[in-house]
């Protein structure tokens, strides 16, 4: 997040949320399955020998960097032009996502605050209606069906 602050983008490619995940998924700039290993790896290894500590002080950095900003039009994956308010919301998603990944894989317990569930479902039933696939979303939500094998939004 914090070396996106630094960049500038020429014009906003991205209208929402929802179109970021969108447009990167339809752009097929996703990662092959081992680049995604690798990054994981990596992100791993970034943490350092006290991974709490590591996240605290991004965390700090991450929310003094925002607060000194207003709403810079910054250049993300692929050189996409977002605006960072429209930019933060994917983060708060990934972040949902990847701490219930994490707690899943440790056998941790993790509830995330009700605002960033909120959130993050929202964002995934808004990128689901933006790819097309909000009946299949909205159906499996009211129990009426299951979702098809290996369905995601992203």
């Amino acid at each position: 997040m914090c070396n996106y602050l630094k960049t500038t983008a020429e014009r906003a490619d991205v209208a929402s949320p929802q179109d970021y995940y969108a447009l990167i998924r339809d752009s097929g700039w996703i990662a092959g399955p081992a680049e995604i290993v690798e990054r994981g790896r990596q992100a791993g290894r970034d943490l350092g020998s006290d991974p709490a500590a590591t996240i605290d002080a991004w965390a700090d950095r991450a929310l003094a960097d925002v607060a000194a900003v207003d709403d810079p039009l910054i250049a993300v994956i692929g050189g996409l032009g977002i605006r960072l308010h429209t930019y933060l919301p994917t983060r708060v998603f990934e972040l949902a996502v990847h701490s219930l990944d994490i707690a899943r894989a440790t056998g941790i317990e993790v509830r995330p605050p009700p605002e960033v569930l909120d959130a993050a479902t929202t964002l995934a039933a808004r990128t689901a209606v933006t790819l097309g696939d909000g009946s299949t979303v909205l159906m499996a939500l009211t129990g009426r069906s299951a979702l098809p094998p290996s369905f995601s939004v992203v």
